[in-house]
């Protein structure tokens, strides 16, 4: 099949009055501020963002990010774009990811999970649609980062919804053709990192052969479940178990370096007594769904088929204003055990005590790693150490 549908733009010079730049920019092409007292001379909401950052560099990713205050003193406002910074609500001070792109293809998603994060901050979020003029966006944003010699930095493809839904994708192709856009401007980015739990769509010949020409690049396949019941309970709408195992194998065959992200990791039995007061999930009303010996076929899966490593994070209940109202109910006892009956919430979800995460949660699946020789990682490890 052949999806294309791109033409590539020409880069215009610096100087020229190239789409938003000019109008709504930090800088503005041309300014007669010189660089230094420009940055110096205006408020940024997360100042961290250019941490050793030479001045003129931080200046064209000031221009690029920001929109330029009417009023010195008032703090600048990030631009829309779409390849747009990554994380764009955390402070860089707290989250110290540096300067990194992330595109969400579409908006909403069509796997309707019920522990996704998403659910926070995305209005309707199973109701997967369409971005407006997202190709033209998109061709815009990478005619301005050429224009402004900007350098390479990493991007993530996509990290809110997923970017391969199987009904979006058919009709209208937006990843395939970010993909063919990406790779003409191939040297702004160093890793490209895709994340997805549509394995046997990626896994498509006309796809890998995109993701071949985009190298050096990475496809995390996220696979919490090793059964159906805890997919289909929790993922009701993602493709089934068997077909992102298989999707996964193909990308394992044509070469493309592939993680495994058994993510999130749901609390398991027995529940250590120092954080519960009974051992069993169904004194809490909840099935055991993730059992050591199901993630350990999904570890020893991932070593069989050669991928890079094991990506992991705890289940953080989202309680947002989209949350899913049976999923937050339904962990409400559980969650709130460990901290004297009422959950303990930041950023808008439920948390775990660290020491059960890092010691029983994330500690037991590194054990298991260990003995087929596969690395885990947390998601923030991984994250800061994708360059």
């Amino acid at each position: 099949m052949n999806h294309s549908l791109y033409n590539p733009p020409k880069a215009p010079q610096v100087g020229s009055p190239f789409d938003r730049s000019r109008e709504d920019g930090f800088l503005g092409v041309g300014s007669e501020m010189g660089i230094d007292a420009t940055v110096a001379s205006f408020h940024f909401p997360d100042p961290a963002l250019f941490a050793g950052v030479p001045s003129d560099i931080a200046c064209h990713w000031a221009q690029y990010f920001y929109t330029r205050p009417k009023n010195p003193t008032m703090s600048a406002s990030l631009r829309s774009h779409i390849f747009a910074l990554y994380n764009p609500f955390a402070k860089r001070s707290q989250f110290p990811a540096g300067i990194r792109f992330c595109a969400n293809v579409y908006t909403g998603c069509e796997h309707a999970c019920r522990y996704c994060y998403g659910r926070n901050y995305i209005p309707d979020p199973t109701k997967p649609r369409e971005k407006k003029n997202f190709f033209q966006g998109a061709k815009d944003d990478l005619t301005e980062l050429r224009a402004l010699d900007l350098p390479p930095a990493p991007l993530h493809i996509s990290n809110s919804t997923d970017a391969f839904q199987a009904i979006l994708e058919k009709k209208h192709h937006h990843a395939f053709h970010i993909m063919e856009l990406v790779a003409a401007y191939r040297r702004h980015f160093t890793m490209i990192t895709f994340l997805t739990k549509n394995s046997p769509l990626i896994s498509q010949p006309d796809y890998v052969a995109l993701l071949d020409s985009l190298k050096p690049c990475q496809v995390e396949v996220s696979l919490a479940f090793a059964e159906e019941k805890g997919r289909q309970l929790y993922e009701p709408c993602a493709p089934s178990v068997g077909s992102r195992l298989e999707g996964v194998r193909r990308l394992r065959e044509a070469g493309i370096p592939v993680s495994l992200r058994i993510d999130p990791l749901f609390p398991r039995e027995p529940l250590p007594a120092e954080f519960w007061p009974t051992p069993r999930l169904a004194d809490y009303g909840l099935e055991h769904t993730h059992t050591l010996d199901e993630i350990e076929r999904l570890i020893r899966f991932a070593s069989e088929t050669g991928c890079q490593k094991i990506i992991v994070s705890a289940l953080k209940v989202p309680v947002g204003r989209w949350a899913c109202p049976d999923f937050k109910e339904a962990f409400r006892a559980l969650y709130g055990a460990p901290w004297g009956g009422k959950p303990k919430t930041r950023s808008f979800a439920w948390r775990l005590p660290e020491a059960y995460i890092r010691e029983h949660l994330i500690g037991e699946v590194r054990q298991i790693a260990s003995r087929h020789v596969v690395g885990v990682t947390t998601c923030w490890e991984n994250l800061v150490n994708t360059k």
